[in-house]
C-alpha cells in the first residue's frame, strides 16, 4: 500500500478560496463514504481547517493514487466554484512526501502561524470522520496516530510552540492597536468551538473585560458562559449585541456569512467609538464589504497571522530540531509499513521451510518412536526459527526500501512445491 494525499492550503490559496473548500464534518463524511463506494477506498483522512483542506489515501500504488486524487480535485473545483492553479500537480504528493505531510502539519510546521497548537486537535478529531465513513483503515489509522505522536513530541521537546502566540492572541494585539486599553471593554464572542474557547481564555485574564457569548446551540455556550465567566447571549439579537460591544470576534462553523454589512451598519447608528470585528471563521462569518464601513475595523484570519508573523524569530529558530522529530517518526511509519507488507513473504518462506522439514521427519516416522519423533519435530522447528531469524530481521529493517514486485515474488518464491517435486529434490 502507498499514501497519496491532496493538499489546498493557505500557502497556495487566499481566504477567499480556502472558505469554498472547507468541509463541515458532515460534508467531509458523505464525500469519504461517495469516494470509498466510487474508488474502492476503505483508508483516507480529510483534515478541513481555517488554513487547509488535506486528504490523505491509502491505495496499492502511488499512480492509482494520483489519479483518483486528481479527479477528486477537478470534481472540488467544479462544484466548490474555484479554479485550479497551474502548478496543481504540486498539489499533489506522494508516498513519502505525504507521510513527511501529514506529520509537519500535526507539529504546526505547516501552519500559516507556524507553531499554532489548535491543529493538533483538529487532525486528533479527524479520524472520527472517517471512522463514520468506514474509510479508517489499519494504514490510515496507524498514520494518524504516528502524526499525533510526532505533534506531542515537537510541542514537548522543542520551543515551536513557546510564546502566546496564536489568531486570539492576535486579536488583542489588534484589540490594542485601535482601543488603547483592554480594560472594561465590551467583548461579544460568536461560536462556541475550540478557537471561540481559546479566545475565551484570552479575554478572561483581561481585568474587567465584560464578555457576552452568542452561538446557536445554548448548550456547550452555556458550559463554556460558566468556565469563563461570560453572559450568554441572545443569538437572535446579535445586532444589539454588536451595537453594544467594543470588540467582536466570530468563530462558527457555519457555510455563510452570519453578519452581513447591513446588520452592521444598523447596529452603528448613533455610535461614535470605533468598533473592531476579528473574522476567525472559515468560510468567513463577517461580509468582507462591511471593510468600508467607517469606524469599522475588519480583520480576518490572514490579516492577523500578518501582523504577528514578526513575533515567531524564536519559534523559527526550533525548526530544525522539530523536522527532525519529524524525520524520525516518518522512517518508524515507513519501517512498520515495509513490515506489513513483508508480513506474507516471511510466513510463506518459514512455512515452507517448516513443511519441508516435518515431511523428511514424516519419512522416518515407523523407525522411530513416537516419543521420539515428537522431539525431533519440536526441534526442527526451533532450527528453522533460528536460521530464519537474522534473514528476517535484515528484511524487516529494510521493508520500505523493497519494491512490492520484489515483495510479491518472495511471497510466491515458496508457495506451489508439490509432493512430487519436493521427492524428485530428496532423490
Amino acid at each position: 500500500m502507498k499514501l497519496s494525499s491532496l493538499t489546498l492550503s493557505h500557502s497556495v490559496f487566499p481566504i477567499e478560496i480556502r472558505e469554498k473548500m472547507a468541509f463541515s464534518d458532515d460534508q467531509a463524511i458523505r464525500f469519504l463514504i461517495e469516494m470509498s463506494s466510487r474508488s474502492e477506498i476503505d483508508n483516507a483522512l480529510i483534515i478541513s481547517t481555517c488554513n487547509r483542506t488535506e486528504l490523505f489515501i491509502a491505495v496499492e500504488n502511488e499512480r492509482r493514487g494520483e489519479s483518483i486524487l486528481s479527479d477528486t480535485l477537478q470534481h472540488w473545483s467544479m462544484e466548490r466554484n474555484f479554479t485550479i492553479p497551474d502548478n496543481s500537480t504540486q498539489l499533489i504528493l506522494g508516498h513519502t512526501d505525504s507521510i513527511d505531510r501529514l506529520l509537519r502539519v500535526a507539529s504546526g510546521l505547516e501552519s500559516q502561524l507556524l507553531g499554532e497548537s489548535e491543529v493538533l486537535g483538529q487532525v486528533r478529531c479527524s479520524i472520527d470522520l472517517s471512522k463514520q465513513a468506514g474509510v479508517d483503515g489499519r494504514i490510515i489509522r496507524k498514520l494518524w496516530e504516528k502524526a499525533l505522536r510526532c505533534g506531542k513530541r515537537v510541542r514537548t521537546e522543542t520551543a515551536l510552540g513557546d510564546g502566546a502566540l496564536s489568531v486570539a492572541y492576535g486579536a488583542l494585539q489588534v484589540a490594542r492597536k485601535i482601543h488603547g486599553d483592554l480594560c472594561g471593554l465590551n467583548y461579544c464572542v460568536v461560536g462556541a468551538g475550540e478557537v471561540a474557547e481559546l479566545v475565551l481564555k484570552h479575554l478572561q485574564a483581561i481585568k474587567g473585560a465584560k464578555i457576552t457569548i452568542l452561538n446557536r446551540s445554548h448548550e456547550h455556550a452555556e458550559f463554556l458562559a460558566e468556565v469563563y465567566g461570560a453572559t450568554l447571549g441572545d443569538m437572535d439579537a446579535i445586532g444589539k449585541h454588536i451595537c453594544e460591544a467594543d470588540v467582536v470576534i466570530s468563530s462558527t462553523g457555519s457555510q455563510q456569512p452570519i453578519i452581513d454589512t447591513e446588520l452592521i451598519r444598523s447596529s452603528l447608528a448613533g455610535r461614535a467609538r470605533a468598533l473592531l470585528l476579528v473574522d476567525l471563521g472559515v468560510p468567513r462569518d463577517i461580509d468582507p464589504e462591511a471593510r468600508g464601513l467607517q469606524q469599522v475595523f475588519l480583520y480576518n484570519i490572514d490579516d492577523l497571522a500578518r501582523m504577528i508573523e514578526g513575533h515567531l524569530d524564536s519559534r523559527k529558530a526550533a525548526i530544525p530540531d522539530a523536522e527532525e522529530i519529524v524525520q524520525h517518526e516518518c522512517t518508524q511509519f515507513e519501517i512498520w509499513l515495509g513490515n506489513q507488507q513483508l508480513g506474507p513473504a516471511i510466513r510463506s518462506l518459514r512455512k515452507a521451510l517448516e513443511d519441508a522439514s516435518q515431511k523428511e521427519l514424516d519419512l522416518l516416522r515407523d523407525e522411530l518412536d513416537v516419543e521420539v519423533h515428537d522431539h525431533l519435530s519440536k526441534l526442527m522447528r526451533k532450527v528453522v526459527k533460528k536460521v530464519l531469524h537474522r534473514p528476517t530481521e535484515e528484511l524487516r529493517t529494510s521493508g520500505n526500501q523493497l519494491s512490492d514486485a520484489l515483495l510479491t515474488r518472495l511471497e510466491s518464491l515458496f508457495q506451489g512445491d508439490d509432493t512430487e517435486g519436493q521427492k524428485k529434490e530428496v532423490e
